[in-house]
Parts: C-alpha cells; sequence; structure tokens
C-alpha cells in the first residue's frame, strides 16, 4: 500500500490519489467482489446449460439406441410347464430371425416372500412376421420355480421383451416390449410324498381362516361356506367369494393358498356380488403349522453362529485331532508346503498322469456328459474304486513279494467294507435327491458354501463324513506296510524321502489317480461340484472354463485334505482299522437312512436349510482356524530335547 506521501506521477494501479481518503477503499474492494461474483455466476450458469445439453443429448441417444421398430400383443398360453410351446404374437418381427425373450417383474412362490426385479432370458424363433415360438425346456422351468422338491409353482407379474440384434455391430438392437404379463409356470418334478405335505399345510391355513372350499378352477379356489367370528369374517371372506391370490400367488391348486409371512397374508377375491377384484390383509397371528415361517430365519441364524462358536472355541478338541495337529506342526517344521506340493502331485510321469487326469475331471463341466448323461457317475465310480483296489494289491505286491498275497488283499474286511461304504454314501445321494445323473445332482446344489449338500441338509452332511471316512481307510498306513506314505512320514520325523522304486512309483500313481477320481466325484455329490457362485448360469466358452477351474480346484482341496490327514496320522492295526469301520462308518450310514427316510416325508423349507448350511459352515471355518492357531503356536514354540548326559 501506498502512503500519504505518495506523487501524483504514480501509476493508477500503484494506490489511490494523493489526498484521497482511505475510507474508500473497502467500497472499491466491494466493487471487484460484486464483479468477480458476477462472473463466476456466469460461468457456473453457462457450465449447467452445457451439463444439460449432454444430457439431454445423451437420453435422446439411448431413446435412439432402442427403437421400438416391433411391437408385442399377446403371450400364449399364460400357464405353461415342461414341453408346451410358447407364442407370442406382434407384428414387425424379422423372418427366419432368432430373438432373445425376457421375461421382468415379480416372481412370486407359495410360502416365500416375492422377489422383485427378476429376469429371465430364452431364445425364440422367429415363424412369421407376426409370431415368435419357443418351446418351455426343464432349465427353463427351474430358473421360474425351483429344482427338484425345493421347485414350487410360480407367478410373474410384470413384462416381455422381444429384442434383435441389429445387422451392424455398431446399430443399436431393435426391441418391443408387453406390458402387464401375468404369467404361471407348474414344476414337473417333485415327489408325491412333498405335494401332500403341502396340500396338508394348505388345508391347515384354509381351515384357519375358517373357509370350507370348493372344488378349484381356473378361476382360484371357492368359498362355499364361512365360519362366523373366523379370521377370514374379520377380514372381510363373504360366502361366494373366490381366492384369486395368495401374496401374488394365482390359485390353481389347494397347494398354492401358502401364507408367506406368519404375521399377515394378502388375499386377492373375486367378489361375487360386484365380480371385480379386492385384495385384502390377513393377520395370521396365532396360526401355527408345520412349515418354519421366513421370519424366524435370523433368528435361527444367530442362535445356530451362537452355537457353533461355543462348541468350536470352547469345547477341548478331541484327542485324534489334537495329535493331528501335533504332527503337522512337526512336520511343518521341518518339511514345509513345497515338501507336501511334490508329494501330491508327484514328480516325472506321475506329474504328468496327475495333470491328464485333473483335465479329465474338468471335462465333466464343460459340457453335459463325458461317456453318457446316465453313466458317468457309474464310470467314475468303478474307475476311482478300481485304481484304490489296485494300489492295495501292488503294495502288497511290493510288501510280500507274493502274488496270492496280494490277491489276498483285495478281500481283506477293511478294505473291502470301505469300497462297499464309498458306493454306498452316494447311492444315500442319488435315493435323497431322487437324480442319478451327475449334472442334475450338481444342478441340486449352489454354489455358495452353505448352498453345498453337506453343509445343507443332516442326511447330506452325515453321508458326506463315511464318504470321507472311507478314502481316509483306503488311504490311511497300516502297521502291516500297505499304503504307507513315506514322504510325508519323512517330513515329520526328520529324514530325507528315501527314492522310490519303479513297483513302489506304480503304486504311488494308481492309488494318487484314485484318490483323484474319488474326490471328485465327492465334490459332485456333497461340495457343490462345477457350480459357481451366485447361482450363475455358464453359457459362454470364459463361464465354462471358470466352472471346470472351480470344480478342478475343489477336487484338489478335498484329496489334499484327505491324504493329508491319512498320512500324518499314526499307523493303525487290521483291528483299529476294522473298529472304525464298524463303529463310524456303519453308524453313520445308519444315520443318513433315518435322516433320508425322515425328509422323505417332510416339505423341504429353503429357510431352514439356509440356516442349516451357513451354521455347519461357520462350524467348520471356526474348527479350521482353530486348528492354524493352534498349529501356529506348536511350530514356534521350541521341541523339547532330551540331555544326552541324562
Amino acid at each position: 500500500m501506498l502512503s500519504a506521501n505518495s506523487t501524483p506521477s504514480a501509476s493508477l494501479n500503484s494506490g489511490p490519489r494523493p489526498g484521497a481518503s482511505l475510507r474508500f477503499w473497502p467500497l472499491g474492494n466491494g466493487l471487484r467482489a460484486v464483479r468477480v461474483t458476477k462472473i463466476l455466476l456466469a460461468r457456473l450458469v453457462a457450465c449447467v446449460g452445457l451439463l444439460a445439453v449432454v444430457v439431454l443429448s445423451s437420453v435422446g441417444c439411448e431413446s435412439a439406441e432402442a427403437p421400438s421398430l416391433i411391437e408385442v400383443r399377446g403371450v400364449s398360453p399364460r400357464e405353461i410347464e415342461v414341453g408346451d410351446r410358447v407364442e407370442l404374437r406382434g407384428s414387425g418381427f424379422p423372418q427366419g430371425r432368432a430373438a432373445r425373450v425376457t421375461f421382468r417383474g415379480a416372481l412370486s412362490h407359495p410360502g416365500q416372500p416375492t422377489a422383485g426385479g427378476v429376469t429371465i432370458e430364452v431364445e425364440g424363433l422367429v415363424v412369421s412376421g407376426d409370431l415368435i415360438e419357443f418351446v418351455v425346456g426343464q432349465s427353463l422351468v427351474e430358473e421360474f420355480c425351483g429344482r427338484d422338491d425345493r421347485a414350487t409353482h410360480g407367478t410373474l407379474f410384470g413384462e416381455v421383451e422381444v429384442a434383435f440384434a441389429s445387422r451392424s455391430p455398431a446399430a443399436p438392437p431393435i426391441s418391443g416390449v408387453m406390458h402387464g404379463l401375468n404369467l404361471d409356470v407348474t414344476p414337473s418334478s417333485v415327489r408325491a410324498a412333498v405335494l401332500e405335505s403341502r396340500r396338508a399345510e394348505a388345508a391347515r391355513v384354509i381351515a384357519f381362516l375358517g373357509v370350507t372350499p370348493g372344488a378349484v378352477s381356473s378361476r382360484g379356489l371357492p368359498i362355499e361356506a364361512l365360519v362366523s367370528g373366523s379370521p377370514g369374517e374379520r377380514a372381510g371372506f363373504r360366502v361366494g367369494d373366490v381366492i384369486r391370490r395368495v401374496d401374488g400367488v394365482r390359485v390353481r391348486e389347494t397347494s398354492d393358498v401358502a401364507p408367506a409371512s406368519s404375521r399377515s397374508a394378502q388375499f386377492t377375491l373375486v367378489r361375487a356380488s360386484a365380480g371385480n377384484e379386492e385384495t385384502l390383509t390377513v393377520a395370521m397371528l396365532g396360526y401355527a403349522g408345520e412349515r418354519i415361517p421366513v421370519e424366524y430365519g435370523a433368528a435361527f441364524l444367530v442362535v445356530g453362529l451362537a452355537l457353533a462358536a461355543l462348541l468350536i472355541l470352547v469345547v477341548p478338541s478331541p484327542t485324534p485331532a489334537t495329535a493331528l495337529e501335533v504332527r503337522l506342526a512337526r512336520w511343518l517344521r521341518v518339511g514345509g508346503l513345497a515338501r507336501s506340493a511334490r508329494t501330491f502331485f508327484g514328480r516325472g510321469p506321475r506329474a504328468l498322469g496327475f495333470a491328464l487326469a485333473s483335465s479329465l475331471i474338468g471335462t465333466f463341466a464343460l459340457g453335459p456328459q463325458v461317456v453318457s448323461a446316465d453313466f458317468d457317475g457309474a464310470v467314475l465310480l468303478v474307475a476311482s474304486l478300481g485304481l484304490l483296489f489296485a494300489s492295495q494289491a501292488s503294495s502288497a505286491t511290493n510288501t510280500a513279494r507274493n502274488l496270492s498275497y496280494s490277491v489276498r488283499a483285495l478281500v481283506w474286511v477293511d478294505v473291502t467294507f470301505a469300497g462297499v461304504v464309498l458306493a454306498a454314501s452316494l447311492g444315500g445321494i442319488v435315493v435323497h435327491g431322487g437324480a442319478f445323473r451327475l449334472a442334475e445332482i450338481v444342478r441340486s446344489q449352489g454354489g455358495a458354501p452353505w448352498e453345498f449338500a453337506a453343509f445343507r441338509e443332516p442326511s447330506a452332511c452325515v453321508l458326506a463324513f463315511a464318504y470321507l471316512g472311507a478314502l481316509f481307510v483306503f488311504l490311511r498306513a497300516r502297521e502291516s506296510g500297505s499304503l504307507a506314505d513315506d514322504s510325508w512320514d519323512a517330513g515329520v520325523v526328520g529324514s530325507e524321502t528315501p527314492p522310490l522304486t519303479r513297483p513302489e512309483e506304480l503304486t504311488r500313481g494308481l492309488e494318487r489317480m484314485g484318490l483323484l477320481l474319488a474326490s471328485a466325484l465327492g465334490v459332485v455329490a456333497f461340495f457343490g461340484g462345477w457350480q459357481l457362485p451366485g447361482a450363475v448360469e455358464p453359457r459362454s466358452l470364459a463361464l465354462h472354463l471358470a466352472s471346470a477351474l472351480v470344480f478342478v480346484a475343489k477336487t484338489w482341496a478335498l484329496a489334499a485334505g484327505v491324504l493329508g490327514a491319512s498320512s500324518l496320522a499314526p499307523k493303525w492295526s487290521a483291528r483299529e482299522a476294522r473298529t472304525f469301520l464298524i463303529r463310524r462308518l456303519l453308524s453313520a450310514l445308519g444315520l443318513g437312512a433315518c435322516l433320508i427316510a425322515i425328509s422323505r416325508t417332510l416339505a423341504p423349507s429353503e429357510a431352514l436349510e439356509r440356516v442349516v448350511g451357513m451354521t455347519v459352515m461357520t462350524a467348520c471355518i471356526l474348527f479350521v482356524l482353530r486348528a492354524i492357531v493352534r498349529i501356529r503356536t506348536a511350530i514356534r514354540r521350541p521341541e523339547l530335547h532330551a540331555s544326552p548326559f541324562l
């Protein structure tokens, strides 16, 4: 700032004129601030206008990207099942082209909350300029209704879109949409016992409402009589009305009368007096059915997780598990992961055979079948048992140098019984799920861990224990010397692994191939197979390869776990092996058969199965984490040695 002694020759920009009062400075600064503010506001308005132009142009482009050059006017029939031919009527359909038909909306099932934002796609064929057709397949019905015994009648409220890819790659597809779609899909693969259980549950609901129903027709369930003072009468039901929908599900049979909530339900009635539809809310408090309400799922999950944490983190470990942890800690202190990888994958020809077997396993996820859709499981089971029995015979021959001894080894009580338990466990899964093909068994499970059969269903969990226990018997080292894994034992005691002879290398290769195939079969039956998480359907080559990699990784993990546990466990006698087979595995098979018989008479509950699956999965994770912590602590703890002077 210039002082009051500034000369008149000073520049205008250097300060005020001589003799000017200093009180004008704030006024000058205020004018400059106003000018700057106006400039900023003008720039802001210009930016907002430019942004509006961009948004409007993008909206215009989006509307131009999906030109509605075709029209969809109707879908028939509105009630479909497997094998039906669905027709879409409209105009402007390009003949000879494949159409992408997309159903969108809210999907409702009896006894379940309505799922919004559902999108289901199917490919249709243009028959003429005003007609598109497609045949309803089993996979499409499963997307609407679910799978196996969990499949229920599905009602979709929403829209259907028909789209065609443009001939030019840069041009947008042409599409047409019909709103107000009401589509009912009926499943075809539900057991009679499950259907009867659902009808009994619906009969209890109708009795709770105080309704005497008539015969179900295409209009719904008519009300022939009504108990005075019943919940139905208090809600507004009248004799002669027809129950059209229950919680969004169109009533086509008695089993559709199943509320989705234990608190209240929405009943849509067709009035006998006026013929119009009216939706009433009926309080379901006081109704006690056999089906566990969906709202209780969260409470059961909290209780289950608390019990799992209490049992795993508080209850002491069993003695065999503790001994196994100690041996694993000693082996990791001396050997390490590199030696375990060499032991598992092998070297040279054995590693090549392991890679070829893994590639063969991955092919099960790439297509519907390898040998035959009906015989893939049987071929895999026979091949795995044959390789395991051959490894037992080869090991006995190497030990006794006698062919007759190797033949007697095939009829050992423990080995033969282990093979029977292995096959019986898979047979229980086939009987329980009603599916013989590997793809159907995998499709009945999910890709998330809590959706695996071994975690979700108690019977499958017991059968999985029997299956893995039989593999454990095949591989566990015995005092007689059959299949003793020297490489793992050498890692425990600290000595070097002796080189294997050619017969021993052959025995080890047969054992690993049999273990790998048996583990793949176990992953299919109990651990989700090649399913991807999130219920992603592999429709492209990349997704098929991803599912194959997931399948091979699960197989490796299961095989490594069984091999490591059997190799680190101490050797046992023939009597100990038979005791384990009879007391543990035979009891597990009997318990699994009882659970399967009980489950055949009950309708499955997805909410309860999800709670059980997440609880068992959490318990397994906590058990593994506790074992890792204990093993890490044992590795860091110095190992005691006796003094040579004592």
